[in-house]
């Protein structure tokens, strides 16, 4: 397995997607913070100025963070099946779970390693910025929430990728996927009417809005927490017996 590991990560870091889109999710960043910078100077929106530490607790969702960290698991994940490079590693001696579990570790540092690069950039660049008050509340507890949100979508881009080993499907999933299946689940709401309980509260679209939130309590946060570990773990769990009864 360190074999493995070592062999991934060696091609992690050789992979141009990597540095193409932290690039484009840094970029996406800039272009958010400068937009903000722009409203909050101009009187005629009479908005607050924003702070570093707002700027930073909007990374993800101005960065586009998920989309474009989805779409580098499904290129990183799915390249050896679609050049056949996999048949290499197999013939090393390497078994299918071995393999299964060394992409899925790279994949979580992948996704750790662009999540702390996108909030060290956006935060520098915020307090270069804007010079606004900072409101208090629970900074790091949101953060927190948002990596394990960041990890359970990676997760599910992961397991897509390792199903169906296909990059443009799995791209198209790692775009598209979470969203669909939200809108199922709001269809769903609007079809059931319960009332003071929304199933959508409880998918992973519905966490980021109360992630990025200091109005956010301490109990929501706890569930966003929670239920993005139980998602990772579910999806990983699937991909890998999903997987083991592949062929190929």
């Amino acid at each position: 397995m360190k074999n493995l590991l070592k062999f991934e990560f060696t091609k992690l870091f050789k992979q141009k997607s990597l540095y193409i889109c932290t690039a484009a999710m840094l970029a996406m960043s800039l272009v958010g913070l400068l937009l903000n910078n722009t409203l909050a100077n101009n009187p005629d929106f009479n908005m607050a100025m924003p702070t570093a530490k707002s700027a930073l607790l909007s990374a993800v969702s101005s960065s586009s963070f998920t989309m474009i960290c989805g779409i580098f698991i499904a290129l990183f994940v799915c390249t050896d099946y679609d050049q056949q490079t996999i048949k290499n590693v197999y013939s090393r001696g390497f078994s299918r779970s071995n393999i299964y579990f060394a992409k899925y570790i790279v994949s979580v540092v992948s996704t750790i390693v662009m999540f702390a690069v996108t909030l060290i950039f956006t935060y520098a660049l915020g307090a270069a910025m804007f010079d606004g008050t900072a409101e208090s509340g629970n900074y790091s507890g949101l953060i927190a929430g948002q990596l394990l949100y960041c990890v359970a979508y990676s997760a599910f881009v992961f397991a897509v990728s390792l199903i169906v080993k296909k990059v443009g499907i799995s791209i198209a999933l790692a775009i598209l996927g979470p969203s669909l299946i939200g809108t199922v689940i709001n269809l769903a709401d609007a079809f059931l009417k319960i009332k003071n309980f929304k199933i959508g509260s409880y998918w992973l679209d519905g966490f980021i809005g109360d992630l990025t939130s200091l109005a956010t309590d301490n109990s929501r946060l706890i569930v966003c927490i929670v239920l993005s570990l139980v998602y990772a773990a579910v999806f990983v769990a699937a991909g890998y017996f999903i997987n083991n009864k592949q062929e190929n």
